[in-house]
């Protein structure tokens, strides 16, 4: 208002200078462009403090360039933080090519309290500092303070922009007081997490498909502010980014008014639903992830030790029923943690997403569980399979007729012991049983029966009873007695066990072997010995006595 008296008197005087002299009005009219020109520089109010757009205010032609390229950077201030390096707003002006705007408050959710001033300018701008917060806010997690709910809002309004692609800086100014020693706290990839926890619960409340990043929208970058010239850094960080951004305040605005534009953006928040309240979203998604975690480290450690004893070639007593316990309970503590986020339309849509990830990483490890012990299993039934008939063969001997009959009762035994085991694998519920296995295992155990004559064993097997039947000795047709003597001592000098060696030497029916071992010091050979040092030297002679009559 004092802006317009001052010009309305000015033109008075020039009018009245004008009606005396000429060249007086020329000069009055110079005056008059130099008291313009001079005003170009001061803030203008868009919004006033109680949300109504300012008709009348419009924004000076010199202060956006045509092209965007001196970029725009909106400050969002918040008003319930005291003492911030931002002072608070309670309208939102233009200031240069700086945007000043409140952010949202926790009291109130109408006009600028809700943060419709914020988001509008956000929308605009080419870099984004959200001002005021603070550690304990950080700490606490965003979605709950003023801070989420002015996010919440700005990523309601860019989303229904659909201005995908074109990103902008997003700098979160942690404020923390000099001196203080919690700066090692700031987790900036927490904050981040935190952020997009909050995008994603607007988007999902937004669009009828939640198929949006964040990063198409905002590259988020978090400062901490510990005094004024922090505040500095932070502000030429923005308009450096601005200047630098792929998306132009120009792209956004098109053709229009800076005025024009903002009053169009600021209208369309203040008649569209209420997004900003991510609180409920927010922490029902975040509290599915936490079951999640929950759910699977609780099936964790049961898993780790079927894992270790599938390792060591075992089998998991009584496996497919209490894997499918374990997956049931799984889902059922998922379930009962996660129940009030079925409520929410956002939220319930994501908990179902969340559960099918879970239920899915479970299927998949216990599917590998169940396919690695099948695989023992086999292992175990083919080797029995072939200790068996390697026995049959001392006996009957491979030129026998009978032994290919006599083996297919063995053959049935083997599969009959398979099935009885596979079936305590079977998982009916994940749709494991046992049948292609047992389909598998009946042609290995066929063709290791057609091909057992054939085999590596089975022809050592026969060639060791040749040698045993050819080397066979006479009786000898008079008595003997042979006499020998095996000396064998063992040397054990102080040390850990890092030093071993034995030597030998055979004369005739008598040997001599020594050994060394440096393991004196050994605490389990210590313990071995009743808690005492092993002997230095042990020396143990055998006397054999032989006598054939």
């Amino acid at each position: 208002h004092i802006l317009c008296i001052a010009v309305g008197q000015s033109i008075n005087r020039i009018q009245h200078t004008m009606t005396m002299s000429r060249s007086k009005g020329a000069l009055a009219l110079l005056l008059l462009s130099s008291f313009l020109s001079s005003s170009t520089h001061a803030a203008t109010t868009l919004v006033d403090s109680t949300g109504s757009l300012n008709k009348a205010s419009t924004l000076p032609p010199t202060t956006f360039k045509e092209d965007g390229s001196s970029g725009v950077v909106a400050l969002l201030t918040s008003p319930g933080t005291t003492g911030s390096f931002f002072p608070p707003v309670t309208t939102v002006i233009v200031d240069g090519s700086i945007l000043k705007a409140p952010g949202a408050s926790l009291e109130e959710s109408t006009g600028l309290a809700r943060g419709i001033g914020a988001a509008a300018a956000g929308t605009l701008a080419d870099a984004v500092v959200l001002g005021g917060v603070t550690m304990g806010d950080v700490e606490g997690g965003l979605a709950g303070t003023r801070h989420g709910r002015t996010l919440a809002e700005l990523f309601s309004s860019v989303l229904q922009s659909k201005k995908s692609g074109t990103a902008s800086t997003l700098i979160v100014a942690v404020e923390e007081a000099s001196g203080a020693s919690s700066s090692s706290s700031l987790d900036a990839d927490s904050i981040k997490e935190n952020i997009e926890e909050i995008f994603d619960g607007v988007a999902a409340l937004v669009l009828p498909k939640n198929e949006e990043e964040l990063s198409g929208y905002f590259n988020v970058e978090v400062a901490l502010v510990k005094s004024s010239e922090d505040v500095t850094k932070v502000m030429d960080q923005a308009a450096k980014a601005a200047a630098t951004s792929t998306k132009s305040s120009s792209s956004v605005m098109g053709s229009k008014p800076f005025s024009t534009a903002f009053s169009e953006i600021y209208s369309t928040l203040s008649s569209s639903p209420d997004y900003a309240d991510p609180t409920p979203v927010a922490e029902a998604i975040l509290a599915c992830n936490d079951a999640y975690s929950r759910a699977f480290g609780m099936s964790r450690a049961k898993i780790a030790s079927w894992k270790h004893r599938a390792s060591r070639g075992l089998l998991v007593d009584k496996f497919g029923m209490n894997a499918d316990s374990l997956l049931q309970r799984t889902l059922d503590l998922f379930d009962r943690d996660t129940m009030a986020a079925a409520g929410l339309p956002s939220a319930g849509e994501q908990r179902l997403v969340i559960r099918q990830r879970l239920q899915q990483r479970m299927e998949k490890t216990l599917n590998d569980l169940f396919d690695v012990q099948m695989g023992i299993l086999e292992k175990k039934t083919l080797k029995k399979f072939n200790h068996s008939l390697l026995k049959k063969m001392s006996k009957d001997g491979l030129d026998s007729a009978q032994f290919f009959e006599d083996n297919a009762t063995a053959l049935r035994t083997a599969l009959f012991a398979f099935e009885t085991s596979a079936a305590l694998l079977e998982i009916p519920s994940l749709s494991l049983t046992k049948s292609n296995a047992v389909r598998d295992v009946t042609g290995k155990l066929n063709n290791a029966l057609m091909t057992f004559p054939d085999s590596p064993a089975a022809k050592i097997k026969a060639m060791k009873k040749v040698e045993q039947t050819v080397s066979k000795k006479k009786k000898p047709s008079e008595g003997s007695i042979d006499l020998a003597l095996d000396v064998v001592a063992m040397i054990r000098p102080d040390g850990f066990g890092n030093l071993q060696g034995f030597a030998g030497y055979q004369l005739g029916p008598h040997s001599v072997t020594v050994g060394c071992h440096n393991d004196a010091d050994d605490p389990q050979v210590i313990a071995q010995f009743g808690g005492v040092r092993p002997p230095f030297i042990r020396v143990q002679p055998k006397l054999k006595l032989e006598v054939e009559l």
